[in-house]
Parts: C-alpha cells; structure tokens; sequence
C-alpha cells in the first residue's frame, strides 16, 4: 500500500515536471517567434544606386561563329570570359563536376550576408561589403568569406562590371546569379544589415574592443569627421577616439569610422579588419549568459533584413550553436596571386583570376577543416581626456585643428571624395594623415 502511494507521488512529480517543462518550451517558443517576427523580410525599399563613377560596361566576349562549319578533331573552345584582360584557369571536366557536387551538397549552409551603405540623400543603396557565412556540418566549422567588391566580373545580361554594380542592375536575384554562375555556387539566402543599424548594433552589445595602431586611430577619426560632415552634425569632431594605440572600445559611430578605413592602406585590409569587428561581436555575443543573448536579439535583430523563414533560422542557429566553436575561420577572395588592381574603362578595378578563385573558394567552404583561434573579447586600454578643438584653413590651403593651442593634427583641404569609401583611388602619399599628439 506505502509502495502504491509512493508511485503515486513519483507520478504527480514525473507530472509536474513535464508540465514544468512544456510551459518552459512554450514560453521559450513565443520569445523565439516574438524575436524572428521582428527581423524585416524581402519587400522593404531597399533601393540598389549606382557608385559614383561606375564602370562603363563592356559586353563580354563570345565566340565568333565560322561562317561555314568546317569538322575539326580539337573544337575551339569558347573564350572564358575575361580571358582577354586577365590570364584566367581552364578547369576541365573533372573540377566542373567536383564545383558542382559542391554546390549542390546541402550539409553546408551558405548565406550571402550584405552590408549596404545609405549615406546619400538618394535613399539608394551601394552593395558595401558582401560576404558569405558558412555554416559547416561536415567540418563543425563556423567560416566566412569576404567577396572584394571592386571584382570585375561577367554579369549575365550586362557584360563587365564590378561585382557590386550587379544589384543595382537587376536587384539581389542578380547579384546571386552573378555570384553563382562566376563561382559555381547555389547561394539563395541573404542577411542584409545598413552600415546605420551596424553602428546601432555595436551600441546594443555595449561597444566592441578591438587592438587599433596609432594610424589607424587617426585614420578612423578621419572616416569619423566624413560621417559628421555627411550626417550634417556641426562638430567635426563628434564621435572621435580619443585613445593611445593597444586595444580600444568602440562605441557604434567609431566602429563604423574603423571599418571604413582603407586610406592608409587598401581595401584588402579594410575587409581583414572588418572580420576582426565581427569576431569581436560574436565572441562578446557568445560570452553572454541567455538573458544578456535575448536583449541583445530583442535590439538587433529588428535592424536586419533576411529573405529566411523563422523554421530556417531556428535550423540554422541550433546547428551554428551546437558547434561550439570558439572563432570564426575567415578567407577572402580573390586569394593571393590571383588577382592585380588595374584601371578599366578610366576606373580602379580588381582584375583576378575567376575560376581560379571559384577553386579556392570551394576548397575553403567545402574542405577545409582547419582549426579557427579561439577568440576572447579584448579588455579595453585607458582612453585619453577628449579634446574640443578649433579648426582654421593655413596659408597652404590645408585645414588644421588646434587644441589649447597646440597642433592636434592636420588634413588635407576637404575635398568630398576623399571622404568616399566608392572614389577613386587617392594615393596614401599623396596626402597627410591625422596624428593625435601624445
């Protein structure tokens, strides 16, 4: 009789529990839909503009036809496209159907994630940044891919043109197809974020820390002057960092001001130290307890735009997360020794060696299982009192800024495309940087 009531009570807590449990995972499943339901979805007025000065478009080459076919036991090949500006690879039959496999292989979750930039007053929107995450089940890797933007590639349809001119033309369907049919890829699924809600992103974690050089805070604080100058914002220098070289915290305006730098060096370098931001975010992000991961979501999810339904992005988060993987592998392409940066049509481009970089970028998504450097979040150095100051043109016709008059630092006249990411190239030399006195 004592066992009966004993079972009865081990039933009542097995109960409860479940109860305890289904409640658990309903209440968890309504703040799961109230976060995805927030995200915008395809049909927002994102409007793809024209860089400035954008190439002009040559058709591509195609095959000239014999008027009257003769047998021949060797066929002339199709030209490959570009072949004629830049020495291009002939894959043969066995690397087509391994690029092909590839694509077609759903254990590897590839989503195209697109940072766009809304400075003009236009309301259109230049393909910024471009890059593929790669969620690796075969590997458990967590990779990402940065895609050079300023690419000269074939765009079906259109001829050359850089690789992000190719959704202005014909929207994002075109830019996947661009993509896929130069890299043999099957990408359908994008991530879109504005280099606004980026700034606003950094702010919701809290800032981010990131080891910066002396030029490159000089450098950021320069990109950061440009924003004031296009937000409109009367003090030159709001926002600026105020820090010495080491690791430094970030709030959004200045993150965005250190992702745009490319003055002092190249655009090649601008896309190594934008991973660094996001491995910086995803290790903050990570290191946070599941309270501190929902509020974060609650603020930015809100500020992306994805064409992914809710079921999609659970799947894809559950296996991103139970990878546990410590950082992020990053590659970029085009790879070294594949590429050189040429003028076309009077305008700076990347000439590279497409399917070539078709191969590398396969074997890194599809094969690589390299182990990623697991990332810790920076502990931030000790800033600097921010100073207030004063700006006057000298006899030289630069523009120079003192503070409790002595010299902070100088620019060159302000010149609007200077403080455009999409001008023409500036030669680093050519101009002096900013440099914070000690």
């Amino acid at each position: 009789m004592e066992q009966n009531k004993n079972n009865g009570k081990g039933r009542k807590i097995i109960i409860i529990l479940l109860c305890v449990i289904v409640a658990a995972a309903a209440a968890i499943g309504i703040l799961a839909a109230k976060l995805l339901n927030s995200i915008s979805r395809p049909g927002t007025d994102t409007v793809f503009a024209e860089n400035e000065g954008d190439l002009l478009i040559t058709p591509a080459p195609a095959a000239t036809p014999n008027a009257t076919p003769e047998p021949s036991a060797t066929p002339v090949p199709t030209p490959i496209p570009m072949s004629e500006l830049y020495d291009q690879t002939w894959l043969d039959d066995a690397a087509l159907e391994k690029l092909k496999a590839d694509a077609a292989d759903e254990r590897y979750i590839n989503v195209l994630l697109i940072g766009v930039d809304r400075r003009g007053t236009s309301g259109n929107s230049n393909t910024d940044a471009m890059l593929i995450a790669t969620i690796d089940t075969v590997n458990n890797r967590l990779k990402l891919t940065t895609i050079m933007r300023d690419m000269l590639v074939n765009i079906p349809g259109h001829g050359y043109g850089k690789l992000n001119s190719a959704a202005v033309k014909g929207g994002l369907d075109l830019l996947f197809e661009t993509l896929n049919s130069n890299f043999y890829l099957n990408l359908s699924e994008y991530v879109l974020v504005d280099f606004n809600m980026f700034e606003e992103i950094v702010d919701a974690l809290g800032g981010v820390t990131v080891r910066m050089s002396a030029e490159e805070i000089s450098e950021a604080n320069d990109c950061i002057a440009g924003l004031n100058k296009q937000r409109g914002i009367a003090d030159t220098w709001d926002g600026f960092i105020f820090a010495n070289e080491g690791n430094v915290k970030l709030t959004g305006k200045q993150a965005l001001g250190y992702a745009r730098i490319r003055h002092i060096d190249s655009d090649f370098n601008r896309t190594k130290r934008q991973f660094k931001l996001l491995n910086q975010i995803y290790a903050q992000f990570m290191k946070a307890d599941v309270s501190r991961q929902y509020k974060m979501l609650e603020k930015i999810l809100p500020m992306v735009e994805t064409n992914m339904t809710n079921d999609r992005i659970i799947s894809c988060a559950t296996k991103a997360l139970g990878m546990g993987a410590g950082g992020l592998l990053y590659c970029r392409i085009p790879a070294d020794e594949t590429y050189k940066t040429a003028k076309y049509e009077r305008k700076s481009v990347v000439l590279a060696d497409i399917p070539a970089n078709a191969m590398a970028l396969h074997a890194f998504i599809f094969d690589s299982n390299q182990e990623a450097d697991t990332v810790k979040v920076l502990s931030p150095g000790e800033s600097l009192p921010p100073r207030t100051p004063t700006m006057y043109q000298g006899a030289d016709g630069n523009y120079y800024y003192y503070s409790d008059n002595s010299p902070v630092y100088a620019e060159p006249t302000m010149d609007p495309a200077y403080y455009d990411p999409d001008a023409a190239y500036i030669d680093p030399g050519a101009q002096p940087q900013i440099e914070l006195a000690g």
